[in-house]
């Protein structure tokens, strides 16, 4: 009986590596890889878990410059994976309960991460808030970041509460005047975090790309009311 089953499980696998992707799927590991470079596989597979079934989507990538170059932000990095392909599904968004990410290091090592849809349709409903966000700091509005933000909690990375407008404009005054104008604002990526002081929160890397040099930027948002509480 043993046997069978495993006979039976092993087949299950087989099959699963086998089942085609649609052409929106395609595309949408094509958009991964136009970001990263390197090498992107994918497989499709489900698990079943208290009697539910979850089908699952994974990508494993390999080979890419930006990936091993991003070591201490690779959780991020992973999350932005996973959201470049959901959101690149369109209509095929409901096929997959989770979206799974191997990133294969040049150094040998690996790391696995697992993505719920419900946490990338969360990303998702707040990227319209971290759009208005940069929106504020290429145009310098300080003011009506300040006013957007959740005044109160927001925080820069020297852990002062309260920013005030000239903190703010000093900060990226000084960048200005180093690195040259901002040209772009690139996201890349997300992760969750509990804490006592913030609860829960959603940090979201970005990279802004100054004329001549580009700077990490890590906004934090609160998970319950969407406000900006934190930039670092």
């Amino acid at each position: 009986m043993k046997q069978i089953l495993q006979i039976v499980i092993l087949l299950i696998i087989f099959s699963c590596n086998k089942i085609e992707v649609s052409k929106t799927e395609v595309e949408a590991v094509d958009k991964v890889l136009q970001f990263y470079d390197g090498q992107v596989n994918h497989s499709i597979g489900f698990k079943i878990a208290n009697g539910k079934k979850a089908n699952y989507f994974e990508l494993q990538v390999s080979k890419s410059d930006l990936l091993n170059n991003e070591q201490k932000y690779l959780t991020e990095q992973a999350g932005n994976i996973a959201y470049i392909f959901y959101t690149n599904l369109k209509d095929e968004k409901s096929n997959y309960n989770e979206i799974r990410v191997k990133i294969d290091l040049d150094n040998g090592t690996s790391q696995e991460y697992n993505f719920s849809t419900t946490e990338l349709k969360e990303i998702e409903e707040l990227y319209p808030e971290i759009e208005k966000t940069n929106n504020f700091i290429r145009d310098a509005d300080y003011k009506s970041l300040i006013r957007d933000a959740d005044y109160k909690s927001l925080a820069t990375q020297n852990g002062e509460i309260g920013v005030t407008e000239n903190s703010l404009k000093n900060v990226f005054d000084q960048r200005k005047s180093e690195f040259g104008n901002i040209k772009q604002i690139q996201n890349q990526g997300f992760s969750f975090h509990k804490s006592e002081y913030r609860g829960d929160f959603i940090n979201v890397k970005e990279v802004i790309l100054f004329d001549k040099n580009a700077e990490d930027m890590i906004l934090s948002y609160d998970r319950k009311t969407k406000k900006l509480i934190a930039i670092h």
